[in-house]
């Protein structure tokens, strides 16, 4: 779990890279390597940083899933800052469109960060892939596409879930709504916060690692 403090009431809701983090099934895990150390033979400390795109934190722009999809370098600032609505998920599963009905998310809320058992199961502290996380169906990503959602966030490396179909990223991706994974949601609570949600920035890359905090919102 996240437990750094701000002077500014900002929350880490960035999981710090490292090798022992979970990563897809298929996925070449984090690498840290220091390339030279402080020493009689090198002044300064120098390290190495090898992973893929979709390791931890991260965020899934349209390329990801659609040919000829915008990049992460094509995407909007005014999407990846401003507020966000948190809510909770409690033991629920599945995120379907009837779950999301019962949220009670506010009309235009234009950002969204679901919490669930993801992270009372703490499965990013995990190093093993877990295909029993809670991500979205077909229906909850057409919910969420049909109610002005133009961000989504989840507590675990995939918005959707490992059952559902691909269709699932394709409805979401379709409409230009930016997908952010592997969130530590743990020090927030249900109601609104300011987000900023920055990507590295690199040319011709369909996702990125991106460092997300938030702070809440006085109503």
């Amino acid at each position: 779990m996240n437990s750094r403090a701000d002077p500014g009431g900002w929350i880490d809701l960035t999981h710090p890279l490292h090798p022992g983090m979970p990563t897809w099934e298929d996925a070449e895990p984090a690498a840290i390597r220091a390339l030279c150390e402080i020493g009689d033979d090198c002044p300064v400390r120098v390290s190495h940083l090898s992973m893929g795109v979709h390791t931890g934190t991260h965020l899934d722009a349209p390329a990801h899933f659609l040919q000829g999809g915008d990049m992460v370098e094509d995407l909007s600032l005014d999407i990846l800052i401003g507020p966000a609505w948190v809510a909770e998920t409690g033991s629920a599963e599945l995120v379907d469109s009837p779950l999301l009905d019962r949220l009670e998310i506010p009309i235009g809320a234009e950002r969204l960060l679901l919490r669930t058992s993801n992270t009372s199961r703490n499965l990013m502290g995990k190093s093993r892939f877990d295909r029993s996380y809670v991500g979205l169906d077909e229906s909850g990503a057409r919910w969420i596409a049909s109610h002005g959602i133009r961000l989504v966030g989840f507590d675990y490396l995939s918005v959707q879930a490992y059952d559902a179909s691909d269709e699932t990223h394709r409805v979401l991706l379709r409409e230009r709504i930016v997908l952010v994974e592997g969130l530590d949601l743990s020090e927030v609570g249900v109601g609104w916060h300011e987000l900023v949600c920055l990507p590295l920035l690199a040319k011709g890359l369909e996702g990125a690692p991106v460092r997300a905090v938030a702070r809440p919102l006085r109503a």
